[in-house]
């Protein structure tokens, strides 16, 4: 058997990026919807089956790092079937609009059924919702960061894309795939096929291989010096060991809406409301507070009743501050 042969009969590869990539969007679902619901009485119990909304947290920021991963592989690969192996994509019938429309009009003629044209859309819109998905969920990870360089004002229109096409992916997935294994059945779509020799595919490797480990490096460690750096959109110093405000970080140096998009990532919301209206324990609402920032500071760093202490690793002071621009607006 040649060496392309090979590598485009073997099924391990693509299914393990297959399996990847369904376990990071189920994780993804089902770590995020109880999130963006956080006021309903059903995701209270999720957050309980998690461990509290802080498991919850991490565990959505792992399959996000997964579903990151998985997209990284799929990229390489592509690159590889394309530069490498020279591989030809199997043809659907032209485009997936087109194939559809040919198709409605086969099912009033009664021609033969072919909704292949099913998978390649459905995998079209997997791969744009995980580039929005992954783009936004990084800009929502560290909004504070990515505010020195874009608006404050963007970040509330990333919490909604975010939350909205994942809620919207969902309902299309389910119609989707409940139509393609109940009505369409489309035949499976053959691998590409390699169209370079032995000797090509061995020669083009050694090139493409060290190109491609590098980039993904540079990546890797971009993420990663991106999801380590400290979130500073106002220099502060303030000691660990005592609580009391910087006083060279004044109010009206919070931005409403870099608070409002980072109530909705703490567990604070638990408690408090989705809108920061009040707990269904009775918790207060804080939506519209009147006490002064010192005192809103002293709180979140020392704690007080069943309210736990924040840290400055737990809570860095300009999320304190822009929490508390935020808090101290009226609410809509």
């Amino acid at each position: 058997m040649s060496v392309e042969t090979k590598l485009s009969s073997s099924p391990v590869l693509p299914r393990l990026e297959t399996l990847v990539f369904v376990v990071a969007l189920i994780g993804l679902i089902v770590t995020g919807l109880p999130q963006k619901f956080a006021g309903d009485l059903w995701s209270h119990y999720a957050f309980v089956l998690m461990g509290g909304i802080e498991s919850t947290r991490i565990l959505h920021r792992f399959f996000a790092l997964l579903l990151i991963a998985a997209a990284l592989y799929h990229i390489a690969a592509f690159l590889y079937r394309r530069f490498v192996l020279s591989a030809q994509r199997v043809d659907v019938g032209g485009n997936v609009l087109s194939a559809a429309v040919r198709q409605m009009a086969r099912n009033f003629g009664g021609g033969a059924a072919d909704y292949r044209f099913a998978l390649r859309l459905e995998y079209w819109v997997l791969l744009i919702s995980a580039a929005l998905m992954i783009v936004t969920g990084l800009v929502l990870w560290k909004p504070v960061a990515v505010t020195g360089v874009l608006p404050a004002e963007t970040i509330p229109l990333f919490r909604s894309l975010h939350s909205d096409h994942a809620l919207l992916l969902v309902v299309f997935l389910v119609l989707w795939r409940s139509g393609i294994v109940l009505l369409w059945r489309p035949g499976r779509i053959p691998a590409p096929t390699p169209t370079a020799s032995a000797d090509q595919i061995a020669s083009r490797r050694r090139v493409f291989l060290p190109v491609a480990l590098i980039l993904i490096g540079v990546v890797v460690v971009a993420l990663y010096s991106f999801l380590t750096s400290a979130q500073t959109a106002i220099s502060t110093t303030i000691p660990r060991e005592a609580v009391i405000y910087a006083p060279q970080a004044m109010p009206e140096s919070g931005d409403p809406d870099v608070g409002a998009a980072l109530w909705s990532t703490l567990r604070c919301a638990f408690c408090h409301g989705a809108e920061a209206q009040g707990g269904a324990d009775g918790q207060p609402m804080l939506r519209g507070t009147d006490i002064t920032l010192i005192d809103f500071y002293e709180q979140v760093r020392g704690g007080r009743g069943e309210m736990p202490a924040f840290s400055a690793e737990d809570l860095p002071d300009a999320y304190v501050l822009h929490l508390y621009t935020w808090l101290t607006q009226p609410g809509e």
